[in-house]
């Protein structure tokens, strides 16, 4: 009895853990997701499809395909193995069959989605007898920029301002939010899409507002989970009172003439270049005989003040040959240095690639103090490395320097400028290009940098940023110095997926 009753539970567990399989039948269909398949931009993604019923799927032919486009495919199963021919180029080592072809199912796995890859994807498979097809709708997600909120005085006055919101780089279309500090929704349904020549979508939105001291408003753009959002005091522009940009200007011209007479003054004295006025010469014109020659101290000091000219202009016209011989041969003067990523210092939303040559972001945190750190220093000689930043793709990116002291604020949200030592050229998505002084100082050109060749001159104190692929300088900076002297490249992918990567 206990024996029979052994092989009874046994023979039970066999029946339920072996699949059913069913032989070839004449006729089957396909089973696909009725909605869109989701994903973001440079992940991964699976096409779903499955026979019905499900059986052997590996003496078939399985053929994924673009929409009308079925001799092209993305891959192509025949002859019991993948084919190499004919398959759509933009596919290739991107794609494979990883659902279980013996347990007749033939999904498509698609790795490092790009934005042209988005649309509809027929799952085609056939037999000696029979076929079937059947669409698979993918749609690529992409986070845009940070929204940008401004004010300006309402048309009809009445104490009321014109808030905007736009965000750019979204894909497909995202939610614009508006609520005030209690975090209440304010309905607005004045919203404005627009398509730019990658597909990405820009959402803008407007709404009247009555300002008061204490109220800010908050603009939410989100997509799937991903939002981005920026506040605002909405407070109307004040008439008759200077702005912040005309006083500062003003205050950097008066300081700029007082320096300057201090300087002349100060030069004068050390040079002894004093002349006597009009009324002085006709003074010893008159009652006392005036020297042929200076005395000697002061002819000492006034060739002493010469030779100090002399050698500063030395100096400078020695700087702009070399900066001139860089710009024209870039690459054969300073051969690139092997730098290596440290994955220690990298922030916990970035990841680092096993080759330690690329970072990129997986949580979309969009801290400013997000960086990874070069595992080589540098204190003497020159160094020169170059970085991958494609600017069509990325929404955001930093490259430069820093040094030992401020490696360590990584945790902390800091403004990168010299100041606190971070010397580096920004990129911002609808912004373009800046560099990190106090305030930053905007780039104009090189729309679509690829390449950023990084200089460092350690010896002469200098960093300097290039177009790799043409060689033209971008900006230079003097006097990066530390303490310590020693000095670290640093990296910043920004908030989406595109990684940075070390040519």
């Amino acid at each position: 009895m206990m024996r029979s009753g052994l092989s009874l539970r046994v023979m039970i567990l066999a029946s339920l853990t072996v699949p059913i399989i069913v032989q070839s039948p004449e006729i089957f269909t396909l089973s696909v997701p009725h909605g869109p398949i989701l994903t973001w931009l440079n992940s991964s993604v699976s096409l779903s499809c499955e026979l019905s019923p499900l059986f052997n799927a590996e003496p078939l032919e399985v053929r994924w395909y673009r929409a009308k486009d079925f001799d092209s495919t993305a891959l192509l199963y025949k002859d019991h193995k993948i084919q190499e021919a004919p398959v759509d180029p933009r596919y290739k080592g991107r794609v494979s069959l990883t659902g279980g072809l013996e347990r007749g199912n033939v999904s498509l796995t698609l790795e490092r989605v790009t934005l042209e890859d988005r649309g509809e994807y027929v799952c085609y498979v056939s037999s000696e007898q029979w076929y079937d097809k059947a669409i698979v709708l993918l749609t690529v997600n992409v986070t845009g920029s940070e929204p940008v909120l401004s004010v300006a005085e309402a048309r009809g006055g009445g104490g009321q301002v014109n808030v905007t919101c736009l965000s750019e780089g979204w894909s497909p279309q995202p939610k614009l939010t508006w609520t005030n500090k209690e975090g209440t929704e304010i309905r607005n349904e004045q919203v404005l899409n627009t398509t730019d020549s990658q597909g990405l979508l820009s959402v803008s939105s407007w709404l009247l507002y009555s300002p008061s001291d204490s109220d800010w408003l908050s603009c939410t753009v989100s997509l799937s989970g991903e939002k981005r959002e920026s506040r605002i005091m909405p407070r109307a522009p004040m008439e008759g009172h200077w702005s912040l940009g005309a006083f500062m200007t003003l205050l950097f011209i008066n300081l700029l003439v007082i320096f300057t007479l201090i300087g002349l003054f100060i030069w004068n004295k050390k040079t002894g270049f004093i002349r006597l006025s009009t009324s002085e010469k006709n003074d010893n014109a008159e009652g006392e005989t005036e020297p042929n020659e200076r005395p000697a101290e002061e002819a000492n000091l006034l060739e002493e003040g010469v030779k100090k000219s002399d050698r500063e202009k030395a100096t400078q016209t020695e700087f702009f040959l070399k900066e001139s011989a860089t710009q024209t041969a870039l690459k054969e003067s300073f051969p690139k240095v092997d730098i290596t990523l440290d994955p220690r210092t990298a922030h916990s939303s970035q990841a680092v690639s096993c080759s330690k040559k690329m970072v990129h972001c997986e949580k979309g945190d969009a801290s400013k103090a997000n960086f990874v750190l070069s595992e080589n220093t540098f204190s003497s000689g020159q160094i020169y490395w170059e970085v991958v930043v494609d600017s069509k793709c990325k929404q955001t990116w930093y490259v430069g320097v820093t040094t030992t002291d401020a490696a360590q604020i990584n945790k902390a949200i800091v403004p990168l400028n010299p100041g606190n030592g971070f010397w580096v050229l920004r990129y911002n998505k609808g912004k373009g290009y800046c560099v990190s002084t106090d305030p930053p100082t905007p780039l104009s050109g090189n729309e679509h940098l690829e390449t950023l060749g990084v200089l460092l001159d350690c010896d002469r104190q200098i960093l300097s940023f290039y177009d790799a692929d043409s060689e033209v300088r971008l900006y230079s900076f003097a006097d990066v110095s530390s303490d310590s002297n020693t000095f670290f490249a640093v990296f910043s992918p920004g908030f989406d997926k595109v990684p940075l990567a070390i040519k």
